[in-house]
């Protein structure tokens, strides 16, 4: 006797797939939903958000994919640190010459040969290199806004003061001159709009200036009646930039935690760092840099 068939074998098959792409389908969905930050076995995923930093004299660029260049300006939400440090001169150095001795025959001589003229393109102090420009390359988003308060640049003495200064897009500077002649203050910005006033004598209200963009490096502010006079200033659009100090040394505050890339810029050897890549731990982080007399011209 043949034995009853209780079903065809084909639709048998058939609900076994059925069964089978539900089964996919639900653990699919699970796997789709701890990709959005829900409760997956009592741990909450949180995405981790990065962005790739910008380009050498390029625009930057945020990044969606995994496959991007690992990021340095990586948005994180475990804090900010400080960031310590100093910048060493690796060599001997013995101090430059001044511009000009004092009661040198230069024009407005009376004021500006008065005492010496300083020659301010490379200071060394306790092995430390003076006026090296330390930024990040692009901030992380939600940077504060400008401060309100004012920056000072003065001329005394026929030379500027200080001789190497950052200041945040849109925020004021205002140039004096403590100087019985005048002086003109004269930007060359690379980006943002160059600026050339008179100032004039014992001025001590001073000239209101802004910069409107910021800049990739430092850009050079000189005087066009006195030759000599030079400084330079950084604009930029966050607040995460200091100049070293007389020994080199420096800070900069509430970085937030992360990989971040530095430059490191000085007026004799220009960009001596284009891409330093610092991470950043919540609390106290120290950063030494070296710099050496060659690249400095030496």
């Amino acid at each position: 006797m043949v034995p009853p068939v209780f079903g065809n074998p084909f639709t048998l098959t058939k609900h076994r797939v059925m069964r089978a792409t539900i089964g996919l389908l639900f653990a699919g969905s699970v796997l789709l939903t701890s990709g959005c930050g829900e409760l997956v076995n009592g741990a909450n995923l949180k995405p981790t958000v990065k962005y790739k930093p910008s380009t050498v004299g390029g625009d930057a660029a945020e990044s969606t994919s995994p496959a991007a260049v690992e990021a340095t300006d990586t948005a994180s939400s475990e804090g900010v640190g400080t960031l310590r440090g100093k910048v060493e001169f690796a060599g001997p150095f013995t101090p430059l010459p001044p511009l000009y001795l004092k009661g040198s025959d230069v024009k407005d001589k009376d004021v500006c040969a008065a005492v010496e003229a300083p020659n301010e393109t490379i200071l060394v102090k306790d092995g430390g290199l003076a006026n090296v420009f330390i930024y990040l390359r692009k901030a992380p988003k939600g940077s504060s806004p400008a401060p309100e308060a004012s920056l000072i640049f003065d001329q005394k003495s026929c030379v500027f003061k200080p001789h190497a200064m950052i200041a945040r897009v849109g925020q004021t500077v205002k140039i004096l001159n403590s100087d019985a002649v005048a002086h003109n203050t004269h930007t060359y910005g690379k980006k943002t709009v160059q600026f050339n006033s008179v100032v004039g004598e014992n001025n001590a209200v001073g000239v209101p200036m802004d910069y409107k963009q910021a800049e990739q490096e430092p850009i050079k502010v000189g005087c066009d009646i006195h030759p000599w006079m030079n400084a330079y200033h950084l604009p930029i659009d966050h607040p995460y930039a200091v100049v070293s100090g007389e020994d080199g040394t420096f800070e900069i505050k509430d970085l937030p935690a992360g990989k971040h890339e530095f430059k490191v810029w000085h007026e004799a050897g220009g960009l001596l760092e284009k891409a330093l890549l610092v991470t950043i731990k919540p609390g106290d982080n120290e950063l030494t840099i070296k710099v050496t007399p060659s690249q400095l011209g030496k």
